[in-house]
């Protein structure tokens, strides 16, 4: 008998997934849940699998890992992926991809399955992850899974088997969240005029019926790096959740967007991400008065790649590992806090300080007439003021200067 290791959501296709592969091809099922602090709970989403015809459920608490080595990786990147989407599910994909190939290789199973259409970012990222982890593994996609050619195949398939997924079985959106935010696949009858029914968003308010007055919270950095908030030192999912609690309160973090997908095809998208909304901006403030002029310009483009890069499933890839290494010697001095006000959807930096601050109010206030820094008093060399014949953007790079060579 073939086995086959299926990671898990409890949505509607990953539950036709488990279900045709046991029932239809007779195959040996196991469930993988990976928690990313979705909305569902672990435990029931077991019973369910098992209910449906699973032999067994491993449940994976992934939450702080996820937050730690791929949220905040992506955030010390300012990673964004056209403009708007901060990639929650793109990040979430690799991490699944390595618990289900890592348990695949501890049970000696050869194949593994994703529930997700033939089109979709979900599964094409999937693939990707997997193949770069694990490619003697066989992956069992919507081409051998007739139901999964379709989100309405997949409907009617569900309602015959009377299998009632954890999301219900609405043709209406489809919802995937974990702690970094939420993507929702609205009804496609509505084209791109209609706007999004409210009942779309699951973690935040309506910003028109938020509190009356705004929340103000502070959030300290070590390396680009989130550590606190307003004081308080937590762990990384804890300190994600504690925010999007809050940012959600007020509505933040809700955005529309039609969005270019790996398949070639545009779609239209909401997204909530309370927590990372937050977080971007606190960073991006920070980055403001830490890093040079260049080094701004250089990230920022680098940035966009970096999402692009995530978004197409190439989180396991050399080039991302490069990466990776330029931005964490960016984030060197990216520490210090920043304070922000949120309220009615919008999120505003209020103040911001770090020890390494470039910001000068001394050389500000010396100005001549001609609106150029007149040059310091003091010549000795210091952390803010330049030694003589080096450019001001390149001051404190924390490398010795070399003599010319003979």
């Amino acid at each position: 008998m073939q086995e086959v290791i299926v990671a898990f959501t409890g949505g509607l296709q990953s539950s036709v997934c488990l279900h045709w592969l046991r029932d239809h091809l007779g195959w040996k099922v196991k469930a993988v849940f990976v928690d990313l602090g979705q909305c569902a709970r672990p435990s029931e989403l077991g019973e369910y699998a098992v209910r449906i015809g699973a032999e067994g459920a491993h449940i994976e608490d992934c939450r702080e890992v996820f937050c730690r080595d791929y949220a905040f990786r992506a955030l010390k990147a300012s990673a964004v992926y056209e403009r708007h989407c901060l990639l929650s599910g793109a990040l979430a994909r690799p991490l699944i991809a390595a618990v289900v190939t890592r348990l695949a290789r501890e049970e000696g199973c050869r194949h593994v399955a994703l529930g997700a259409g033939s089109r979709s970012n979900d599964l094409a990222g999937f693939e990707a992850n997997v193949a770069a982890l694990a490619p003697e593994l066989e992956i069992v996609g919507p081409g051998e899974i007739p139901p999964l050619s379709s989100r309405g195949k997949a409907l009617e398939y569900a309602r015959e088997h009377g299998i009632v997924p954890q999301q219900g079985v609405t043709p209406a959106l489809s919802f995937d969240a974990n702690l970094w935010g939420a993507s929702v696949v609205a009804d496609l009858s509505l084209g791109t005029w209609e706007a999004l029914p409210d009942e779309v968003y699951r973690l935040t308010v309506s910003p028109e019926e938020g509190p009356a007055e705004p929340e103000h919270l502070t959030v300290e950095f070590g390396k680009g790096i989130p550590l606190a908030v307003d004081g308080e030192h937590l762990a990384p999912h804890e300190l994600v959740r504690e925010i999007n609690e809050r940012a959600g309160r007020l509505g933040v973090g809700r955005v529309e967007l039609i969005e270019d997908r790996l398949a070639g095809i545009k779609a239209r998208r909401a997204y909530e991400a309370p927590g990372a909304t937050v977080l971007m901006e606190a960073h991006s403030a920070l980055e403001e008065i830490t890093l040079d002029y260049e080094t701004l310009r250089v990230k920022e483009v680098e940035a966009r790649r970096y999402a692009e890069l995530v978004y197409a499933g190439g989180w396991f890839s050399p080039l991302r590992k490069a990466m990776d290494a330029f931005v964490d010697v960016t984030q060197e001095r990216v520490s210090g806090e920043v304070r922000l006000k949120l309220f009615r959807g919008r999120v505003s930096v209020v103040g911001r300080r770090s020890p390494w601050s470039r910001y000068d109010s001394d050389l500000l206030s010396r100005e001549d007439e001609s609106g150029l820094p007149r040059a310091p008093t003091n010549t000795a060399p210091s952390r803010r003021a330049s030694p003589p014949g080096v450019a001001p953007s390149f001051r404190d790079s924390g490398e010795k200067a070399e003599g010319p060579r003979r």
